[in-house]
C-alpha cells in the first residue's frame, strides 16, 4: 500500500512537459557555431519564437552534425521541418526535430 500511495504522489508532483512545435521550411542556416550550437530560421513562427527569430539546437558534436545535414537538406529541397521546443521557452531551443515529407 505504502508503495502505491509513493508512486500516486511522485506522480503527481512531478512535472510535467509540455511541448509546443512550429512545422515549416529552413530559410537561413548559421553554420559559424559548429560544431557546437545551430542556428537557423524558418518561414514560420510562434508567439515564443516569431518569424524571423533564430531558433537554435544544441547536443553533442555527432547529433550536432547530423541535425545540421537535415536542416540543410530542408533549406536545398524545400522540405518542411517539424521543430518542438519547452512550452514558453523564449530561447527557442531545440528539443526534438523531425523531417517531413
Amino acid at each position: 500500500m505504502k508503495v502505491l500511495f509513493f508512486t500516486i504522489v511522485v506522480f503527481f508532483s512531478s512535472k510535467v512537459l509540455s511541448l509546443e512545435f512550429l512545422t515549416g521550411q529552413v530559410v537561413t542556416l548559421e553554420a559559424s557555431y559548429m560544431p557546437d550550437v545551430i542556428k537557423f530560421k524558418l518561414d514560420v513562427g510562434s508567439t515564443t519564437c516569431p518569424e524571423g527569430g533564430w531558433l537554435t539546437w544544441q547536443n553533442n558534436t555527432e547529433n550536432n552534425k547530423a541535425v545540421y545535414s537535415m536542416l540543410m537538406t530542408s533549406l536545398v529541397a524545400g522540405k518542411n521541418i517539424r521543430f518542438y521546443i519547452n512550452d514558453n521557452d523564449t530561447s527557442c531551443t531545440g528539443k526534438y526535430i523531425h523531417i517531413l515529407n
